[in-house]
């Protein structure tokens, strides 16, 4: 039968019918409420490049600023009408998008020969709660979590469907998924995977076209996108080098995926279940290829400096370049775990669910307290007689453990605050010493509470301590 005799209509019946059958979603919901549920307690919060883009911003500034980037002009058209309606619908839709792309993986998975019902079960389980990208917190990242969501549901449709409607749907999502251009690079495995699943029909390209023509509209997908760039929407002047790929960038990450992926070849080589008699355990080197194929996007444009930063906890808003790792991360653990005798495969499941349910609760409370922060610190601006239209504040944040993933305060940001407290400065910036600004005032921003009980009560025990800088150079000469 042909591949295109299947109607939109009985495919979307049959969707309706067995769509994510089997998907375990008590226990999904759960682990991602507990490990993702603190973006939604205080869901009005602006954090990061959220005070420069959008705080007093006309509503398609921030559009604007994105397309001088060098990203399509729909980039932030949907975050700027969300915005409109108030900024509690972002985290709200960052919650169930990335939520959605964990079902569309699941359907993905059963598209493959590869793992079994319970093995897609615990790959899903850890791409859902895998401890990265906590920036998906600030709203100028949701053009980030769109992407995932039209990516995974586009490569869900690509396998799922054969009808050509289904098939432009697809090709939609994904266009549209490549605002976001490391998208680009990662379009690689649904293409593969379409390949794959497909390899008889185009072997005999002559009798079944339709193939054919698909593959190579996705082939040219990429292409067309760069193309309409370089001819529509160009970085201006001053983001000439936003994206811009660095050689000495892609060669390190060229390097670490050999070396990732060799070290994976050998665990397995030397594990005690050979690929003849478990060719499942093939999933460890496929994540491995998968996490540093997620990486090489933020090397090549040096994100990344050197390897160890793909680890760093106090990373500030870096966590954004991990986007592309959940897939990886969690094929890598479903590796390990089917490499394991039977009896331990319960302890390691939990242990790693709780491990990564932790991490992200910790994380979750940082910026949670993070929020209240920003709060407490304007009625500080508002409450303090050493603030004046003639004074120039250096503050030094002291106060940093409360502070999402070791995120500091940019000047943009601290000068919002002062504003929204009512109260007046020549300049604020937390750049610098008492050298650089002598005739200025610094302010310590100190604490007298501990991290657990500042998220037990609520109060983050702020206080200043002020001294002018032309007493602290005296003193320290």
């Amino acid at each position: 039968m042909s591949d295109t005799s299947t109607s939109p209509l009985s495919e979307t019946v049959a969707l309706e019918e067995k769509a994510f059958k089997g998907f375990p979603w008590p226990l999904a919901l759960v682990l991602y409420s507990l490990s993702w549920g603190w973006s939604l307690l205080r869901p009005n919060t602006l954090f990061w490049d959220d005070w420069v883009y959008i705080f007093n911003q006309p509503k398609s500034y921030l559009n604007q600023i994105f397309v001088e980037t060098g990203l399509p002009p729909w980039r932030a058209l949907l975050d700027q009408e969300m915005i409109a309606i108030g900024n509690w619908t972002i985290p709200w839709l960052t919650f169930a998008m990335y939520f959605a792309a964990g079902a569309f993986l699941w359907e993905i998975l059963k598209k493959t020969n590869l793992l079994t019902p319970s093995q897609i079960k615990f790959v899903v389980l850890m791409f859902l709660i895998a401890p990265v990208n906590h920036a998906r917190i600030a709203l100028v990242m949701f053009g980030y979590t769109t992407s995932y969501f039209f990516f995974f549901l586009a490569w869900m449709l690509l396998l799922r469907f054969r009808s050509n409607a289904m098939f432009a749907v697809s090709i939609f999502c994904f266009f549209w998924s490549f605002m976001t251009h490391s998208f680009l690079f990662f379009f690689l495995f649904p293409t593969v995977h379409f390949i794959f699943l497909n390899r008889d029909h185009l072997r005999n390209y002559l009798k079944n076209r339709v193939a054919v023509t698909k593959l190579f509209i996705l082939l040219a997908l990429p292409i067309t996108y760069l193309w309409l760039r370089y001819l529509l929407w160009r970085p201006t002047e001053e983001y000439k080098n936003y994206h811009k790929v660095s050689l000495g960038g892609a060669q390190l990450g060229v390097k670490i995926i050999l070396a990732v992926v060799a070290m994976a070849l050998i665990f397995v080589l030397i594990s005690r279940k050979s690929l003849k008699t478990h060719p499942s355990t093939i999933v460890l080197l496929l994540g491995s290829v998968l996490f540093t194929f997620g990486l090489f996007p933020y090397f090549a444009n040096r994100n990344f400096p050197d390897i160890i930063s793909v680890f760093a906890f106090r990373n500030d808003w870096g966590s954004r370049h991990l986007l592309l790792t959940p897939l990886g991360i969690s094929l890598i653990l479903c590796g390990v775990w089917l490499l394991m005798y039977s009896r331990l495969k319960k302890l390691f499941f939990a242990v790693t669910v709780v491990t990564c349910s932790l991490i992200n609760i910790f994380s979750g409370s940082q910026y949670y307290l993070d929020s209240l922060k920003k709060d407490q610190l304007t009625e500080l601006f508002a409450s303090n007689i050493d603030i004046n239209p003639q004074s120039t504040i250096l503050l030094i944040d002291e106060t940093k453990i409360f502070n999402g993933r070791g995120s500091t305060y940019r000047t943009t940001e601290m000068s919002s605050l002062l504003l929204l407290s009512g109260r007046e400065s020549t300049a604020i910036t937390s750049k610098g010493t008492c050298n650089d600004l002598p005739d200025g005032t610094q302010f310590v921003l100190k604490s007298n509470k501990n991290f657990f009980s500042a998220l037990t009560s609520r109060d983050l025990g702020l206080y200043f301590e002020v001294s002018p800088c032309s007493d602290i150079l005296t003193t320290n000469p």
